[in-house]
């Protein structure tokens, strides 16, 4: 695909509609729009001072209805920090709550009832069609994204090809803002207990299928966690991924009923392709289903192992149900590496849970798992996952909110103080600045959901150079721990995914779920590549691939 210089076109005066992040645009323009761009002489920041004051003109606040955060619980409208963003912007915020464990189910039932909040996340955007379809999505405009500049400049920056935005357009229009994700561009970790594995002999965390096997049949069969019950299994939903990818591709996000299901494409000679109806996942469906009649898998794993809170949490693993567990981070198995620091959500929940575990004693990461053929890899978002922040049609019939909202979203990308009060708190209240320079939070506000209902929900896009300023430990962490994966392809959305999307990702779960558990043998897979293929496919492969192959 041609690299298309759409963001620095971007942030000049003479800016043509629908030219937004790859959804379309030629040459010519380009050239015209570069120097222009490089002209421009206003600082980022004072433009954001300038967008806060004039929304501060009007005497009366502006409800603004927020869903731009991850519900990980209630925010607190009377708490200390959104009284002081309400302040500083002159807005009052009129918080949306959806239940993160059931975010489609819960967000459809509100949109399909009509409301909609002024600015939302976009939890999977493969969803961006029938939310533009259903006139709940506004364009990403020109005049919004001149009021964004240093969001431009940052994906300007980490997005050169202008790859990172295929999925949220429609129909020629941008309609989601992603920032780039140090994270997000590392691959999932698979988690072991370190202390099992030496109970029952095995001295080396496990790297290849053949040694995973051995790995989780000891699990299962030699009591590694000592109590005399025939209770451990080898793994769960998690690391199912990590078996996928040791055949050679991933096909969907989560293997159990509840939670956000996304069906994952792969590049097959030059073609985007689902990567679910590939003939190698017949393998790693046979191996499944192999351990699964074994019993070294949990029979449970259909209902997950997070049960509540924070996603990355595995209580199946905490509470020593299974020996392995995987989807989550590097960084959330941090351990408190500097003074004062807490660790990463799941090391604080698992040694929450076992107060003697030790970091590489009793647990540690491992390596994704090789098969047979070599292939490896766990999940990975990319640096531009498949999320991101929309703003609604409701919000477009205000200026007034449209501006707040800019203004808050610049501020938070431009001014470190104030990334640091949306992200951290008040120093000495929310969080401290220890001797290495980390920023680290303070009890209660350690966890997520604490930190969400103090109000920490200001700052949706984030300045990987504010992140890294912030911690720069938790970066050279990750790096140590960073292994194989598999990169989400982004698709455009089409007319089909639109129409057949939904009920092919529940098709193919429960399809999955059937050849594991034995309800149907092997060779159902061909029959369920038939009928997958029959009904919507087919056709929505055929539109990517067209859609992409005009955009060369």
């Amino acid at each position: 695909m041609k690299k298309r210089k759409v963001l620095a076109m971007l942030l000049t005066v003479v800016l043509g509609a629908g030219t937004l992040f790859g959804c379309g645009q030629n040459a010519n323009e380009q050239a015209a729009a570069e120097p222009a761009a490089e002209s421009q002489t206003q600082t980022t920041e004072s433009k954001a001072e300038t967008q806060a004051e004039q929304a501060k003109e009007d005497e009366e606040p502006v409800t603004i209805e927020w869903l731009a955060y991850n519900c990980y619980a209630q925010p607190d409208p009377e708490s200390e920090l959104v009284k002081k963003v309400e302040e500083e912007f002159n807005v009052k915020f009129d918080f949306w709550y959806v239940d993160d464990q059931n975010w489609d189910e819960v967000l459809s039932t509100k949109l399909s009832g009509g409301d909609m909040p002024d600015i939302m996340r976009v939890k999977n955007t493969a969803n961006v069609s029938s939310y533009v379809v259903q006139g709940i999505l506004a364009p990403i405009t020109d005049e919004i994204l001149e009021k964004i500049p240093t969001y431009v400049e940052i994906t300007q920056k980490y997005d050169p090809d202008n790859t990172g935005f295929i999925d949220s357009c429609y129909e020629g229009q941008q309609y989601v803002l992603k920032a780039p994700s140090l994270n997000g561009a590392r691959p999932t970790v698979l988690v072991w207990r370190k202390d099992w594995l030496e109970k029952v002999g095995i001295e080396k965390i496990p790297s290849t299928i053949e040694e995973f096997e051995t790995a989780i049949r000891a699990f299962k069969e030699q009591d590694p966690d000592g109590n005399g019950k025939n209770d451990t299994f080898g793994f769960s939903n998690t690391v199912m991924n990590a078996i996928f990818g040791a055949y050679g591709a991933i096909p969907m996000k989560e293997f159990r009923g509840t939670g956000t299901q996304n069906l994952f494409y792969t590049m097959k000679d030059g073609k985007v392709e689902f990567a679910c109806v590939q003939p190698e996942m017949k393998e790693a469906l046979a191996k499944l289903r192999e351990w699964y009649k074994e019993g070294l898998i949990d029979p449970e794993f259909i209902t997950g192992e997070n049960k509540s809170g924070y996603w990355a949490v595995s209580q199946d693993f905490d509470n020593s149900k299974v020996g392995v567990t995987g989807m989550s981070m590097a960084n959330h198995w941090e351990p408190p590496l500097t003074e004062g620091a807490t660790g990463g959500a799941c090391y604080v929940s698992f040694t929450e849970a076992n107060p003697d575990a030790v970091w590489e004693g009793t647990f540690d990461i491992g390596p994704s798992i090789k098969g047979p053929e070599g292939k490896s890899g766990t999940h990975c978002w990319g640096a531009y996952g498949t999320s991101g922040f929309a703003f609604t049609t409701k919000c477009m019939e205000d200026p007034r909110k449209v501006d707040a909202i800019c203004a808050i979203l610049e501020r938070g990308l431009s001014d470190f103080d104030f990334y640091v009060l949306g992200t951290y708190g008040v120093e000495g209240e929310h969080f401290k600045i220890n001797d290495d320079g980390i920023y680290v939070g303070l009890e209660p506000y350690t966890g997520s959901g604490e930190g969400t209902k103090a109000g920490l929900v200001f700052v949706p896009l984030i300045n990987p150079e504010f992140q890294m300023k912030t911690n720069p430990v938790d970066n050279e962490f990750a790096e140590k721990y960073k292994n194989t994966g598999y990169s989400d392809v982004l698709v455009p959305p089409t007319e089909a995914a639109d129409e057949y999307l939904t009920d092919l990702k529940t098709y193919t779960l429960d399809s999955y779920i059937k050849i594991i558990t034995g309800e149907e043998d092997i060779d159902f897979f061909d029959e369920y590549v038939e009928e997958f293929n029959s009904t919507g496919g087919q056709q929505i492969i055929d539109e990517i691939n067209e859609m992409m192959n005009a955009g060369k």
